[in-house]
């Protein structure tokens, strides 16, 4: 049965300052002060603390006794190992879905190509708007979703938001022009999974991901310059 009842104050404390963290609006390395975060978001410290603790296990947040809570920091290896995992999780999954997808899936899956085409900038500015950050996690989610296991799709969503994360943490500082065509990565991923050639869009997929990665580390040396 579906559990209709209503989020508890932990769950919508954890949704939120996850929320934050991942848009980059709270910096990392910042220490986390329960008692103004509690006053903001008008809940208590208990649900506060069970929140962070949750964002701890998810890897946004850092603990240590005697300090706190702590925003996780960024750093070029860790973009590069959560990145790595991503990929080996998202091609796990991406292989499950177009063995088990149906004609439902593969509808899913071109729908959300579409609408997302339809929101990239095409500017040449690269700048990441709402609607285009709202449909590509669609997008992402959609090619996946026919995957039968849901502790595989859960980890994948997980190290989506670790990796998100460096993306608005990038936009917010400043934006260089794209030199890359993401709608066209992303429809050639679509038309390579519901055509059901797993061997290239898992290659397309693997591309995709670390693309990402690599624009960003040569684009804000001053985030992810080698030691």
């Amino acid at each position: 049965m579906a559990d209709n009842s209503p989020p508890t104050e932990a769950s919508l404390a954890m949704q939120r300052l996850r929320a934050e963290i991942v848009h980059g609006e709270v910096a990392p390395g910042a220490k986390l002060k329960l008692v103004p975060l509690a006053r903001r978001y008008e809940v208590s410290r208990g649900p506060l603390r069970e929140a962070a603790s949750r964002l701890a296990a998810e890897g946004l947040l850092t603990f240590e006794d005697q300090r706190g809570f702590t925003v996780r920091a960024i750093s070029r290896d860790d973009l590069l190992d959560v990145t790595r995992t991503r990929q080996r999780i998202e091609v796990l999954a991406l292989r499950d879905a177009i063995e088990a997808g149906d004609l439902s899936w593969e509808g899913r899956v071109m729908s959300a190509v579409h609408v997302v085409e339809r929101v990239t900038s095409r500017d040449g500015s690269g700048q990441r708007t709402e609607a285009y950050v709202m449909h590509h996690r669609a997008f992402h989610e959609a090619l996946v979703s026919a995957c039968p296991s849901v502790y595989l799709l859960d980890f994948r969503e997980r190290l989506f938001a670790l990796t998100e994360r460096y993306r608005n943490l990038a936009a917010h500082d400043k934006v260089h022009g794209a030199k890359r065509d993401i709608a066209a990565e992303h429809r050639a991923l679509a038309e390579a999974a519901v055509a059901r050639d797993t061997s290239r869009a898992c290659e397309l997929l693997e591309a995709h991901l670390m693309t990402t990665a690599t624009l960003l580390i040569d684009r804000y040396p001053e985030y992810f310059a080698s030691p």
